[in-house]
């Protein structure tokens, strides 16, 4: 006689496995730009700047030259998360085995692991609404808050620095490294010395810049393995240093500037960190939420070179 299991359902033990979020690329651009925290709403970034008008020397004294104060506002944009968990829900799953036993469920036995993913989901939108963010874009997530794309293209377009002086239509392998340097030269002179030169652009753009760069000089070619930084590298023979940000991934868009041009506006600069999660008796669920502010600008953005197709 033999075995029938034609009746049964396969056996997958469901509950062997620890439970594992999926893996998130998240953001890193505020470590290169100026943090300005405390921002409820607004906040001014106060510039001076003046013309210089030098004299021959003699008696007497003619006034000349002129110092100009002036402010670019920084603005920070309220964001926030709300979600809910219905504890009942879980007990039909096998994540019923997280839960302590009884009917009056109020912890649903992952909050660790379910805090890590949404700080990670956070700091990855944080990320691209730094420099994809568009009010007039009509995407939802986007329209949160203006980035520092929208702002080069919009109200500051006429104040950037063209960094595509070659005109090209596309970024290839094969004109990667001459539009890198192209923005490179067209680094206004004033800053040229600075220590904090930065170059933001995708990770898509960075490691095609790496690859062209390691196949153009395969025995010299020093990249970010050797510069102490993961996906960040000193574009060679200059002062600036090409970094990959998750922000610019897909947009075919690079920014040089000083770090010290750039801002990032916030209120308290881990708020998006802190998830409140309680439960509510009132709906019989955990209730999540998390508030947080961001904002950009520039302080002078004719010190900004802006790379677009």
């Amino acid at each position: 006689m033999a075995l029938d299991v034609q009746g049964l359902t396969a056996y997958v033990n469901q509950e062997r496995m620890a439970l594992i979020k999926k893996f998130i690329l998240g953001g890193r651009s505020v470590s290169f730009l100026t943090v300005q925290p405390d921002i409820k709403s607004a906040a001014s970034i106060n510039l001076l700047s003046s013309n210089l008008v030098a004299q021959a020397g003699g008696c007497g004294f003619t006034d000349d030259g002129d110092t100009i104060l002036t402010q670019n506002t920084l603005n920070v944009c309220p964001l926030k998360v709300n979600e809910s968990i219905c504890i009942d829900t879980l007990e039909q799953y096998y994540t019923q085995a997280m839960l302590a036993p009884g009917s009056y469920d109020t912890d649903f036995g992952f909050e660790q692991l379910y805090t890590e993913e949404k700080v990670s989901q956070i700091s990855s939108l944080i990320d691209t609404l730094i420099w994809q963010g568009d009010t007039n874009s009509g995407n939802p997530q986007l329209a949160l808050c203006d980035g520092f794309i929208a702002l080069a293209e919009g109200t500051y377009s006429a104040s950037t620095v063209n960094g595509n002086t070659s005109s090209a239509t596309a970024i290839t392998a094969n004109n990667i490294v001459g539009l890198v340097d192209d923005m490179v030269a067209a680094v206004p002179v004033n800053i040229i010395a600075n220590d904090d030169l930065y170059l933001y652009m995708g990770y898509d753009t960075y490691r095609l810049y790496a690859l062209a760069l390691r196949n153009q000089n395969l025995f010299h070619y020093t990249g970010a393995e050797d510069q102490g930084e993961q996906f960040s590298q000193m574009v060679p023979g200059t002062n600036v240093r090409a970094i990959a940000v998750k922000g610019l991934n897909g947009t075919n868009k690079m920014f040089l500037s000083a770090k010290s041009n750039l801002y990032f506006g916030c209120d308290l600069m881990n708020d998006y960190e802190n998830l409140e999660i309680f439960y509510s008796m009132d709906f019989q669920e955990v209730r999540v939420v998390a508030k947080w502010k961001s904002g950009v600008n520039a302080a002078f953005w004719d010190y900004v070179v802006y790379f677009t197709l």
